[in-house]
């Protein structure tokens, strides 16, 4: 059997990026619905191949888990 790489690339889960960010970054989007957040609080945020922000989260265990439970293969951003 032969596979060919645009096989490969159409299997293969999309990466996402997740870097740490601060606070200040998402507190215009958070007081929106409520949520409080502190400029210096460490958040950490899902990006995709070109660099949309799509999620955030207070903890980076749970954004790699998220991304990897939506089919996604998460890569640390330092």
């Amino acid at each position: 059997m032969t596979v060919s790489t645009e096989d490969l690339s159409r299997d293969a889960a999309p990466t996402v990026y997740v870097r740490a960010i601060a606070g200040a970054e998402v507190m215009e989007a958070a007081a929106a619905s409520d949520i409080r957040i502190a400029p210096d609080d460490t958040l950490y945020a899902v990006h995709d191949e070109s660099g949309q922000r799509m999620a955030v989260f207070s903890d980076r265990n749970a954004a790699f888990a998220a991304a990897r439970w939506h089919g996604a293969q998460p890569v640390s951003v330092h």
